[in-house]
């Protein structure tokens, strides 16, 4: 079957410009095969391409028939209908599509057309079983009654050689006959002669459509000369047999891409998804192969049969080898005890072990110390920030541009702050501010760790936040003009960068809105910091900020009720939560992780109760309409948040 090369990823850049940008078309010439109650198979049909889908993902790709639609169109009215998806599901249909020719656009290469072979032979694939069982009976009874004879010269060597290449040439002949009879095409028939086995190919990838029942009779079909020949041979000219044998035995072989392994793939193995392995968003290289490998091997009762056919056959070999031989298998035991191949065999096998055991702490030990010697170097680093810092007007002006605050004002303007600036130590313990004073200077956290502490009674606070290197506080009283509404000490010592309230103004209010700073600080500085936002760029996290408002909630608020309307996106700023279903407390929220996204993305109705714990929460909130329209212009940001969505669906199935 002809599938995308999963080495041929396309680029960010490409993803962005298909999920967000792209006219989308269902392709007219798609071919569609009904495999099971919940499988299709779908064919492109000039470029033999095919894709194996849900039929809820089928019908998700209708949704582009027609009329041309971008990712984003298509996405919106799901949400609106309630039918709604798993983002990376539809992200990963509409690539894989894209990259078949199914779904057509102008930014994207359709497949090169491939025209099927002519083939006039028909075979009707219900006589296969019939031909592939009566081949194989009449080959044992012929071995039995006419043992096989070692040759006596190199010539039966070679003729063997030559037959088992026309088994192979006959078996494509007559697979290709039952799937032309099945209604299949016959792509590249060829005679192939980089082999070890020269003989006569051809692409079967049409026995898909034709699903379980043509999939056999095509594997059988490819099976049944290699013993016809066998029999023949065994009973006429004893002299090939031994390269039939062999053939015959590896035909049946399932630990290699062979026809009985094809044979037990059709009988026994559930179709598998295209869009279930090859994850095309996963930046792991390591991830995406171990995902792949897991969505391969998931089927267990065709790895069962896999493993029994496999113990069956070393048994079909080792009788064949005893009777060929004219001995017993408690001989050739017996023999293989006598030989001490038996203590030689236990050793190999105890190396082998050692290997795999010592192979398996190597790697762990090599995790741990590539763990341990990035974070030593990355402590290292932060211990050289300061000083480095520190050298100059100039430096800390760079340094002020990477800062959430500062990084949009020019180089000038930058140095004009740099020169401002007073840097002030403070010692593990010392208060930097505390709540209610006069608010006259705002600080940046050149190194340093600090907590943010809240006073909730006299001589009384608690933590609430930490701050590190970059961080910015003490803005919303010099925008406000009120005082100081927290406290913040110093964990460590910690060097700031102080700038006073006349020169706050002259220098950045004068450049930047009141607004621009209140986001800039507030909330990109935030969403910086967060799991969920970190790898967003600036723009990005500026765009949402714009949208959020920051509302403050007491303890016992109840900001999410089940079972009724959300039209909220929340983000836990400041604070802790309590995640409920009846009297169940599922989970808790605390600073930087999310809620609302289930209900926005569904049916607009709370799966759970949400009620602040902590003494007083902050929450970053985004209304519904800009919170979908935010998600749908950047699939990135789409499958950040739907992989937070998934974790959020067990509140109904521990509900239940």
């Amino acid at each position: 079957m002809n599938v995308t090369n999963p080495a041929q990823r396309p680029a960010q850049a490409d993803l962005g410009v298909l999920l967000n940008q792209a006219v989308l078309l269902l392709s007219p010439d798609v071919r569609m095969t009904k495999l099971s109650t919940d499988r299709v198979a779908l064919k492109y049909q000039p470029g033999r391409r095919y894709l194996v889908v849900t039929s809820h993902q089928w019908n998700l790709l209708q949704e582009f028939k027609g009329q041309p639609r971008t990712v984003t169109d298509v996405l919106c009215g799901l949400i609106g209908s309630e039918r709604c998806p798993s983002l990376r599901e539809l992200y990963e249909l509409v690539v894989k599509a894209t990259q078949v020719g199914i779904l057509q656009t102008a930014t994207w290469p359709v497949p090169a057309a491939e025209a099927p072979v002519d083939w006039k032979l028909r075979v009707q694939g219900s006589v296969m079983p019939w031909l592939a069982g009566l081949s194989l009976v009449a080959a044992v009874v012929c071995l039995v009654l006419r043992p096989a004879q070692f040759p006596g010269q190199p010539a039966w060597l070679l003729l063997g050689w030559l037959a088992v290449c026309v088994a192979a040439s006959l078996g494509t002949v007559l697979a290709a006959g039952v799937l032309r009879a099945a209604g299949g095409d016959i792509y590249r028939v060829r005679f192939d002669w980089k082999t070890p086995v020269p003989r006569l190919r051809a692409k079967f990838g049409d026995a898909l459509l034709g699903g379980r029942t043509v999939e056999a009779h095509v594997a059988l079909a490819r099976i049944a000369p290699h013993f016809l020949l066998l029999a023949v041979a065994a009973w006429w000219l004893p002299g090939i047999v031994w390269p039939l044998l062999v053939s015959g035995l590896l035909v049946l072989l399932p630990l290699w891409r062979s026809p009985l392994r094809d044979l037990l793939g059709a009988l026994y193995r559930d179709p598998q998804l295209t869009t279930a392995f090859n994850v095309f968003v996963a930046r792991d290289r390591l991830f995406r192969l171990l995902t792949a490998a897991r969505r391969q091997y998931a089927d267990r009762k065709y790895l069962l049969v896999c493993a029994v056919v496999t113990v069956g056959w070393l048994a079909l070999v080792l009788v064949t080898g005893g009777l060929l031989l004219y001995s017993n298998t408690l001989g050739l035991i017996e023999r293989f005890q006598a030989s001490g191949a038996a203590r030689y065999t236990a050793l190999a096998l105890l190396v082998l072990g050692g290997a795999v055991v010592l192979g398996a702490a190597g790697f762990t030990a090599w995790c741990i110390f590539s763990h341990l010697r990035a974070k030593m170097r990355e402590r290292t680093e932060r211990q050289l920030r300061p000083a480095a810092v520190l050298v100059s007007v100039q430096t800390i002006a760079e340094w002020l541009g990477r800062t959430v605050m500062f990084r949009d004002l020019p180089a000038e303007e930058l140095a004009a702050v740099a020169a401002a600036v007073k840097p002030e130590e403070h010692k593990r313990g010392s208060y930097v501010v505390r709540e209610g004073e006069a608010g006259e200077r705002l600080y940046i956290v050149l190194s340093g760790r600090l907590e943010v502490r809240r006073d909730y009674a006299p001589g009384q606070s608690e933590p609430v936040a930490e701050m590190g290197e970059g961080d910015v506080f003490g803005e919303i009283a010099l925008l406000q003009g009120g005082p100081r509404t927290r406290s913040v000490r110093s964990l460590e010592r910690s060097v700031l960068l102080a700038l006073d309230k006349a020169d706050f103004e002259r220098l950045v209010l004068s450049k930047l809105s009141r607004q621009a700073v209140a986001d800039a600080v507030q909330k990109v500085g935030f969403l910086q910091h967060t799991e969920l936002t970190r790898n967003w760029s600036h723009a990005t996290m500026a765009a949402f900020a714009r949208r959020a408002q920051i509302l403050e909630a007491p303890e016992g608020a109840v900001v999410l009720e089940r079972g009724k309307a959300n039209l909220n996106f929340y983000m836990v700023h400041r604070g802790e939560l309590s995640v409920r279903v009846k009297d169940t407390e599922l989970r808790r929220l605390k600073t930087g992780d999310s809620f609302g996204e289930v209900s926005l993305l569904g049916n607009g109705l709370a799966t759970a109760t949400v009620v602040v714990t902590s003494k007083v929460a902050n929450l970053l909130v985004i209304a519904a309409r800009d919170f979908l329209d935010f998600i749908t212009q950047d699939f990135v940001i789409g499958l950040g948040l739907d992989d937070t969505r998934k974790d959020r669906r067990e509140y109904k199935d521990k509900d239940r």
